[in-house]
């Protein structure tokens, strides 16, 4: 039984879904001249909460919540802590020190460091072409983050540099965690939990460590901004994401994720100006090459 072709348009939302992933680091970059990023981290998350629970209560999805045992309920809202509090800190903390771009292409590489924990911790098989992947996508991150000379002053933040390759490893490890879970549960409601504990727990730091004070002096540009970067980058993209992932061949939509990069580099040159030396670049082809090697190889 030959399987039916897959129109072009199919693949759109998958599209969108990265374009509102890549759209995030520069649009970021611009709300952290005037937003602290413990606040952006959470009014991002609370805003996505929101935008993702009117989707799943307008679809009927939120009945699939009384299947979760209270293990695997636990286990979700757990996930928030490290899959989107931490996460968002970091790299939010980072964008406010380095270039969008640079940030964007550090930040890729959890796909790579998912494939090497997947190795480590889940026992799978390690090939050479995915350690050659692994070992050049490490290469182009030195690449990236000394684009402008081998040296610890080559104006780059480090800092900010090292906040972001924490992100990758934050969200690499969510994903690893959460491997099992989302198997054996509806992957979106997982999401959503692991969103509202996340939500929870950052506005609570943002409230303990700094208070919400600063806020008031943003500027309604801001604000409308966050509410965008909230709406676009979790509440509209995660169920577009995950409802291709359903319909289309995996290894035909997951290809779509190494885009994200590709395109944030891109909106960082057309909105912000950024333009780097050529080790930027060829940092962030091995990057990408490294990422699409380890992770499609088995």
């Amino acid at each position: 039984m030959t399987q039916k072709p897959v129109s072009a348009t199919a693949y759109l939302p998958l599209l969108v879904s990265c374009l509102f992933w890549a759209l995030g680091h520069p649009v970021g970059r611009i709300i952290l001249k005037t937003v602290h990023p413990f606040h952006l981290g959470a009014i991002n998350l609370i805003v996505g909460f929101i935008v993702l629970l009117a989707y799943l209560a307008a679809t009927g999805r939120l009945r699939l919540l009384g299947r979760f045992s209270t293990a695997d309920l636990l286990s979700s809202l757990a996930l928030g802590a490290v899959g989107f509090a931490l996460y968002q800190v970091l790299t939010f903390s980072a964008l406010s020190r380095i270039p969008a771009s640079v940030n964007a292409v550090l930040v890729s590489t959890n796909i790579m460091l998912i494939a090497l924990f997947s190795v480590i911790f889940l026992r799978e098989r390690v090939t050479w072409a995915r350690a050659v992947g692994i070992i050049g996508a490490f290469a182009g991150v030195a690449l990236v983050t000394f684009n402008r000379g081998f040296a610890l002053n080559g104006g780059l933040d480090l800092t900010g540099c090292g906040f972001s390759l924490l992100a990758a490893v934050s969200f690499a490890a969510y994903t690893i965690l959460g491997k099992r879970l989302v198997e054996r549960n509806d992957p979106l409601i997982v999401t959503s939990l692991a969103l509202f504990s996340g939500a929870v727990l950052l506005t609570a730091f943002s409230a303990v460590t700094i208070g919400f004070a600063p806020l008031r002096s943003a500027g309604g540009d801001a604000w409308w901004l966050m509410i965008l970067l909230g709406a676009t980058m979790i509440g509209i993209a995660y169920p577009l994401w995950f409802d291709r992932l359903k319909r289309l061949p995996a290894s035909r939509a997951s290809a779509f994720i190494y885009l994200t990069p590709v395109l944030a580099v891109i909106l960082s040159f057309l909105i912000l100006g950024e333009h780097f030396s050529w080790p930027f670049y060829l940092g962030g082809g091995l990057v990408l090459g490294g990422v699409v090697i380890s992770s499609s190889l088995r």
